[in-house]
């Protein structure tokens, strides 16, 4: 018996832990560790082993969004395959390291499926609209290209990672998580976490990468990488954050902090590089900046407003400053907005593919030589780099449906209960899919986790005030 106790106390201890608002930032802490020691096996397992623990000893499963996050961003450079690279890794290629691998996911993966049936059983999992279109499109989307020239059993593979992404972690979520009083500041504090780690890494390589600083005083994009992604990676994770620093701003008298935050994330998104995330962050931006000055009140309005107006003065003076340069980049912008990076060719071949086979697309696994496949791991495919382009090349005219009508129902879900909460869960939402007219963000899995976590929040909370 007091055996059993103690054993219970540590898991009570290690739950408080995982459950505190410090967690993330332990998360952060170790994330950036690994990452400049190499030590990516140690963070794998270090997420895996966490994972598990929440799904099967923690009542809520609120905590899953940071492991969620930070799994984004947990290939260190040293051993990064990217074709970015030089001197691209073979660290992921190793047999000893692909078993270990398989052996977390299914340990993390296993432990989500026993505790989705489990409360499946319990009935802490409801159905709802949103939930049928969604498995109507994960069965569409592991059919991809079926019946079209050059399939291969690749197509399918991959549509069942893409249908357990959606699915089946949008139900272990959807029962697991428990919307309490904190929840939403919770999910917030972790996209804090990790912005900061962000920052960091982004600081260490404008300090330290020699070839991304040009002899004429620009800067060679191509160069800013990272060993979990580009610039169009981390501008992305940058615009998804923004929304938690508008969010916490309205939650403490000291909130004005978070506003200041919310223009620091805004300078970060340009200093990513990122043509989609300057376009769809400054959207974002606007949106938070509009949606505080409305939450706010009295000393706090004033001072947001101070802050936004001084935010407005710097960024003005710096067009004035740099003129010419300013220039050249919002031409840039304008004309790469569609057809950028080789974009309005692989549109093309999206149609091309969609007529070719109307009904199930052709798949996911097809050579696209304007994707050039920085990411440097076979699995994953190249891509379309717009979400509705995707969706009718890979699973032609069925998939394009049911993402339709599944969308449809999730902002049906948001309008029945718009409330101030649910406003900053849809609004993280909406900047992913907006940022997926440009790339492919919720088809990489692991951004699709984080959206389908936030989705689980949004259906969760329909009728909830």
């Amino acid at each position: 018996m007091k055996g059993k106790l103690s054993f219970k106390r540590v898991i009570d201890a290690v739950s408080g832990v995982i459950s505190s608002f410090y967690f993330p930032f332990i998360v952060a802490a170790v994330t950036l560790f690994c990452y400049y020691l190499a030590l990516d096996m140690v963070l794998i397992w270090s997420i895996a082993l966490c994972g598990a623990f929440i799904f099967l000893f923690m009542r809520d499963t609120t905590p899953l969004i940071t492991l969620f996050l930070f799994m984004n961003i947990m290939i260190s450079m040293k051993n990064s395959p990217t074709a970015l690279s030089d001197n691209p890794s073979d660290y992921f290629f190793q047999v000893h390291i692909i078993v270990q691998i398989g052996v977390a996911i299914c340990l993390f993966g296993g432990a989500g499926i026993f505790r989705m049936i489990a409360d499946i059983k319990n009935g802490n999992f409801s159905l709802s609209p949103a939930f049928f279109g969604l498995c109507a499109f994960a069965v569409i989307i592991m059919f991809n290209g079926v019946f079209s020239d050059g399939y291969t059993p690749m197509n399918a593979l991959y549509g069942f990672f893409m249908a357990f992404a959606f699915l089946a972690v949008f139900v272990m979520c959807s029962g697991s998580i428990k919307l309490e009083k904190n929840t939403y500041e919770r999910i917030a504090w972790s996209f804090i976490a990790l912005s900061l780690c962000l920052i960091i890494e982004l600081a260490v390589a404008y300090a330290t990468y020699d070839e991304l600083w040009l002899e004429s005083g620009g800067l060679l994009r191509v160069k800013l990488y990272f060993g979990w992604g580009m610039y169009n990676t981390i501008g992305m994770l940058f615009t998804i954050c923004m929304p938690a620093a508008a969010y916490l701003s309205q939650k403490y008298k000291w909130g004005y902090v978070f506003t200041i935050y919310l223009a620091v994330l805004a300078l970060c998104v340009f200093l990513s590089l990122s043509r989609q995330s300057m376009l769809c962050g400054t959207v974002i931006f606007v949106i938070c900046a509009i949606w505080l000055l409305i939450k706010s009140k009295g000393r706090g309005r004033i001072i947001n407003i101070a802050i936004f107006v001084a935010t407005a003065l710097c960024a003005g003076l710096v067009f004035i400053l740099n003129s010419s340069v300013v220039e050249e980049v919002v031409n840039m912008l304008i004309e790469n907005f569609f057809y950028g990076s080789g974009r309005s060719s692989l549109y093309e071949q999206a149609v091309e593919a969609f007529v070719n086979n109307p009904l199930f697309g052709v798949g996911f696994y097809r050579d696209l030589v304007e994707d050039p496949g920085f990411i440097g791991l076979p699995i994953m495919p190249d891509m379309y780099h717009n979400t509705v382009f995707q969706l009718i090349a890979v699973g032609g005219v069925f998939a394009l449906i049911a993402y339709v009508i599944y969308r449809v129902q999730t902002v049906i879900s948001f309008i029945k209960n718009p409330t101030n909460d649910r406003f900053y869960i849809g609004l993280t939402i909406f900047a992913l899919l907006i940022l997926s007219l440009l790339d492919n963000h919720i088809f990489y899995i692991l951004p699709t986790l984080v959206y389908t976590f936030l989705t689980a929040v949004l259906i969760k909370s329909e009728k909830i005030a």
